[in-house]
C-alpha cells in the first residue's frame, strides 16, 4: 500500500519529516508522498532519513488556492514529482511562506481580542518550524482544556473557515498558477479530494481544474474520516472513491491519492488502501509525458 498525501511539521503536520516515515514504515508503506502547504521545507529529510529502508519518497506539495470568481473559495492542488531545485516554484513558496507567516500573526491577535492569552513566540516555540492552524489549535488546547478539549473543537469554534479567529490569505493563487508552477517545476497537477465539496459541485471542480491545465484527481480519500459532517460510512466512502475513479476515467485523468495525515485528530495514515500499481501508473505517465 502507499499514502500520497500526508503532511509533516513543515506546514501543519504535528510530525517531524522523520517521524512520517518511521510512522509509515510501521504501517508497512511501501511509498509515501510528502505534500506540505505551499512548502518544501520537509522533504529533504525525509528522503535523507528513509535512505536505505524499504520506503520511496515521492516530492509533493499541495497548493492552497482560490477560485472564488467560479464558486471555490478554498480549492487545493497537489503537485506529486516536483523538482524541489526549481527556481519557478521556490520563488513560489517562498511568497506563500511569507503570506501564511502574516496570516498566522493576524489570527493570534484576533484570538487575543477573543480573551485568549496567547502569544506568537508561544505559537513559534510550539510549532518549532513552520507554523499551521493546528499549531495554534494544539496552543489552545494545551492553555484552555475545559474550553477547547480537542483539536477538532477548536476548528469548529474558533479557526475554521468562517470562524470568529479565521484569517484568509491575503493572495492566494489560482488554480492555473498552480498547475502552471507544478507543469514548470517537472511534476503532476491533481485536484486535492473533490468530494469534500458536494457531488454534483465536485464535477465541476474536476471539470474547471482539467480545463486549466490540470492531468489528475485524488480519487483515494478518507472522507469518512475526515468529513465527519458528511457521516459516511465506510461502504459510502468505497462508493465514493469508485465514483471518482469512474469520472477519472470517463475524462482521461490520472489517480492518486491518501490519508492527509497530520497527526493529532488527523491519524488517518494507512485507513485508506491505496495499491502501489497507482504510482506505477503515474510514473509510467510521468515518463512519457509530452511524448
Amino acid at each position: 500500500m502507499i499514502d500520497l498525501h500526508m503532511h509533516s511539521s513543515a506546514s501543519d503536520g504535528l510530525f517531524s519529516p522523520e517521524q512520517i516515515v518511521d510512522f509509515a514504515l510501521q504501517k508497512g508503506l511501501s511509498a509515501i508522498a510528502l505534500t506540505d502547504h505551499d512548502s518544501l521545507g520537509g522533504i529533504e529529510a525525509a528522503v535523507r532519513y528513509a535512505k536505505g529502508k524499504n520506503l520511496e519518497v515521492v516530492s509533493g506539495i499541495e497548493i492552497n488556492c482560490d477560485e472564488e470568481k467560479v464558486g471555490f473559495k478554498e480549492i487545493e492542488v497537489v503537485g506529486l514529482f516536483v523538482d524541489t531545485e526549481n527556481k519557478a516554484l521556490l520563488e513560489f513558496v517562498e511568497k506563500a511562506e511569507r503570506d501564511r507567516l502574516l496570516q498566522k500573526k493576524k489570527i493570534i491577535e484576533k484570538l487575543q481580542k477573543l480573551g485568549f492569552e496567547i502569544t506568537f513566540e508561544e505559537l513559534r516555540e510550539l510549532a518549532k518550524g513552520a507554523i499551521g492552524r493546528p499549531h495554534i489549535a494544539a496552543l489552545l488546547v494545551s492553555k484552555y482544556p475545559e474550553r477547547i478539549p480537542s483539536i477538532r473543537s477548536a476548528f469548529e469554534g474558533y479557526l475554521g473557515v468562517g470562524k470568529p479567529a479565521y484569517v484568509d490569505r491575503v493572495q492566494k493563487p489560482g488554480v492555473k498558477q498552480a498547475i502552471s508552477v507544478i507543469l514548470k517545476s517537472g511534476g503532476l497537477p491533481f485536484l486535492a479530494h473533490p468530494g469534500v465539496f458536494e457531488k454534483k459541485d465536485s464535477v465541476k471542480a474536476i471539470e474547471f481544474f482539467q480545463s486549466q491545465g490540470g492531468l489528475g484527481i485524488e480519487t483515494y480519500y478518507p472522507y469518512n474520516i475526515i468529513c465527519k459532517r458528511k457521516g459516511l460510512s465506510g461502504q459510502q466512502n468505497s462508493e465514493l472513491i469508485r465514483f471518482y475513479q469512474k469520472k477519472a476515467k470517463e475524462l482521461g485523468l490520472l489517480e492518486s491519492g491518501g490519508s492527509d495525515f497530520h497527526g493529532g485528530d488527523r491519524d488517518t495514515m494507512g485507513m485508506v488502501q491505496i495499491p502501489d500499481t497507482v504510482l506505477e501508473k503515474l510514473k509510467f505517465a510521468l515518463k512519457n509525458r509530452g511524448r
